[in-house]
């Protein structure tokens, strides 16, 4: 395995344990608790899909899409600024609780993730954590699995969206064992080895990207106020089209105006 590969590892990916959940007893027809049972599966089994790998790479993954065979398209999204922002109004959120969906929209962001997810994309988040570090179960990881987990349980619950994907580069640790600077480097964006990773992962599952279809959206874009160009770059690195949030979110699609709606 070459040293460079973001793949590669300290040790063997590890894996949350499996949790024993259950379902209230109600009085309720088949089909809903059919419904229930289902919902409860796939909110269960994303909370227990949390890996690690070395200490450069995080990520969660169903072992295969809902998607068949061949090419799919990717909708690919950073997080923070872009699909989410805190509740406090804070840069950085407080807890795992301290985030609402990105802008005063409400319901617009998982709304439009919806309609990709019925139009068959693989919705996917790339999100460079910096202030997250992965060993000894740390707190700063476990806040992020927390926070995830509540927002996948938000769109499985309210909008039927029962397959993401996740990406996360967090912070290298001072001290202990720890994936090498390079690894570290290369799992950040702009670089694409979360991106790779993806595309790894796909291709075991006999799928492959359909580039022209696909795309990323991400509020680091270069533009005079924004922190950096990461975003951007990221996306030009993976060959992939670009928007920011405005423009996937808050434009008509058509003639480019804002929509209105809230």
């Amino acid at each position: 395995m070459k040293k460079n590969d973001t793949t590669s590892m300290i040790s063997k990916p590890k894996l949350d344990g499996s949790k024993d959940f259950k379902i209230a007893s109600t009085s309720v027809s088949p089909k809903v608790l059919t419904e229930k049972i289902n919902e409860d599966i796939t909110k269960s089994n994303f909370k227990n899909r949390w890996e690690t790998f070395g200490t450069h790479l995080i990520r969660n993954i169903p072992p295969k899409s809902r998607i068949k065979d061949g090419k799919v398209k990717i909708a690919a999204f950073d997080l923070d600024s872009t699909l989410i922002e805190s509740k406090s109004g804070n840069k950085f959120s407080r807890g795992p609780s301290d985030w609402k969906w990105w802008g005063n929209h409400k319901t617009k962001i998982p709304q439009k993730l919806k309609q990709l997810h019925n139009d068959n994309y693989i919705i996917v988040i790339f999100t460079n954590q910096g202030a997250v570090v992965v060993n000894n179960n740390s707190k700063s990881y476990n806040n992020l699995k927390e926070k995830i987990n509540l927002i996948q349980n938000d769109l499985i619950t309210n909008y039927q969206i029962d397959e993401i994907h996740v990406f996360a580069s967090p912070k290298k640790p001072v001290k202990g064992i720890t994936s090498t600077d390079e690894q570290h480097q290369k799992s950040r964006k702009p670089e694409i080895g979360m991106w790779e990773n993806l595309e790894t992962e796909l291709n075991k599952n006999n799928q492959t990207i359909d580039y022209p279809n696909s795309f990323y959206v991400g509020d680091a874009a270069g533009r005079k106020n924004d922190f950096s160009d990461s975003d951007l770059k990221f996306a030009e690195n993976a060959k992939l089209r670009f928007m920011t949030p405005e423009e996937m979110f808050l434009y008509d699609d058509e003639d480019g105006s804002k929509n209105k709606e809230e």
